[in-house]
């Protein structure tokens, strides 16, 4: 939830208005949207494994990305053992979005009626 506006720190927040203002203008990202492009991007490589459709060797590439990616958040302090099963639903959901973007709530996760 956004922090109330107080006086205290006006001078940086409109320093960081007019800062997002100047990329907005230029159409540039910010960081976060850097990331998810990135992200977007391996769970589409996950899509084209599962299709057939990825290169020869996306498969190695991919598990290569992932456990650097867990490596890096250990070596940030957090947990392995929740970074992966953490990172692997993130992958889900951006995976079944891609498949689907009309998908509901469940399906965007993995969940799947098993009727």
């Amino acid at each position: 939830m956004p922090r109330k506006a107080t006086g205290k720190n006006a001078q940086g927040r409109l320093r960081q208005q007019r800062y997002r203002a100047r990329l907005a203008e230029k159409r540039e990202p910010e960081v976060a949207e850097l990331d998810t492009a990135a992200a977007v991007a391996v769970a589409q490589l996950v899509v084209d494994l599962e299709a057939g459709l990825a290169a020869s060797g996306s498969k190695d590439i991919l598990n290569r990305i992932l456990q650097s990616a867990v490596a890096d958040l250990k070596s940030r302090g957090f947990s392995s053992r929740a970074s992966g099963p953490l990172l692997h639903r993130r992958l889900t959901w951006l995976k079944e979005v891609l498949k689907n973007p009309s998908a509901d709530w469940l399906t965007k996760r993995g969940f799947y009626d098993k009727l």
